[in-house]
């Protein structure tokens, strides 16, 4: 593995213990869904890193970052969900109302949000293993 991947991989999985342990603290969950979205374009920008020696373009949009990785036949749902993920990086770093945040941001849906981000994670990071996908 290269270093530069090795520093995208280690800082993704910060990312999602980070993301982790703010589940498990009382208040403020959704800052764990930020954390969900930065674990996931980390790891992109790992992928890019290791499989094709370019440097990860400066970017949160994971349409460009999957493009820029050339991930090959991602399933539909895979994407939906990563896809589904990039609202959350606004929505909770620029909220236009702070109690629709806190409405929205429930310890549930984080929690579910968290749950499916470590199960994409796990997916994505196979990816570094292999170069045919």
């Amino acid at each position: 593995m290269k270093k530069r991947t090795k520093t995208w991989l280690e800082l993704a999985t910060n990312d999602l213990e980070l993301a982790k342990e703010l589940l498990s603290r009382k208040g403020r969950v959704y800052y764990a869904a930020h954390f969900c979205h930065q674990a996931i374009e980390k790891m992109l920008k790992a992928i890019i890193a290791e499989r094709t020696d370019e440097i990860p373009l400066p970017t949160h949009n994971f349409k460009i970052l999957l493009e820029q990785a050339k991930l090959k036949e991602i399933p539909e749902e895979r994407k939906r969900f990563i896809f589904g993920l990039m609202p959350h990086y606004i929505g909770t770093k620029y909220p236009e109302d702070i109690m629709q945040l806190y409405k929205r941001y429930t310890k549930v849906f984080v929690q579910r949000l968290y749950r499916e981000t470590h199960e994409v994670f796990l997916w994505l990071k196979t990816y570094l293993k292999s170069k045919e996908s």
